[in-house]
């Protein structure tokens, strides 16, 4: 019972206090870590997500070795960008073209997002040590835009010329942080 002293009546209400637990309860999408509010919704988030794994038409099945070159060459591309000093750590872009058909190859399996109006996909990957490595962090600051993963996207990029003649080309672009050991 509450006991108003303004007005001098008892309030029959009970008071209840919710545990700060209960309001923060959600299902979590570890790959993108999106919060979701029911299981239900989830679920659903991950049979849309399974959907966009799934070969459709108008892409070239490529053969395995060909898509085993690829990586190959994905490995040293990478390797060649990054900087060998210390000084150049922290959050690295590589963006170079990719055919769709080669990008789908590579990463069926774990492609997380697919947007069919401006054609792109997203993939995320996280490190077995990314939090640990977050959360000893010194910074208090850090945004959450910052997290340590690494984010591949495939995306179609298009130019128009004076006489209106339209190009376009498909790039693959990685976005991931590096540390200095």
């Amino acid at each position: 019972m509450a006991i108003n002293t303004r007005h001098n009546f008892i309030s029959s209400e009970p008071i209840v206090l919710i545990p700060h637990i209960t309001l923060q309860q959600g299902f979590k999408c570890e790959i993108c870590e999106m919060i979701y509010k029911t299981k239900r919704g989830l679920m659903c988030h991950q049979r849309i997500v399974q959907k966009y794994n799934i070969h459709r038409k108008g892409l070239y099945t490529l053969p395995s070795q060909a898509i085993k070159q690829f990586k190959a060459d994905l490995v040293h591309i990478i390797g060649s960008k990054l900087k060998e000093h210390y000084s150049w750590s922290g959050k690295q872009n590589i963006t170079f073209p990719c055919l769709e058909s080669l990008f789908f190859g590579v990463f069926k399996g774990h492609i997380h997002y697919f947007n069919l109006r401006n054609h792109s996909y997203k993939c995320f990957f996280h490190g077995p040590d990314a939090y640990s490595q977050l959360a000893s962090s010194k910074s208090k600051y850090k945004k959450k835009s910052e997290l340590p993963r690494l984010m591949v996207k495939w995306k179609t990029k298009s130019k128009r010329d004076a006489k209106g003649n339209q190009t376009s080309a498909g790039y693959l672009h990685l976005s991931f942080y590096t540390q200095q050991i």
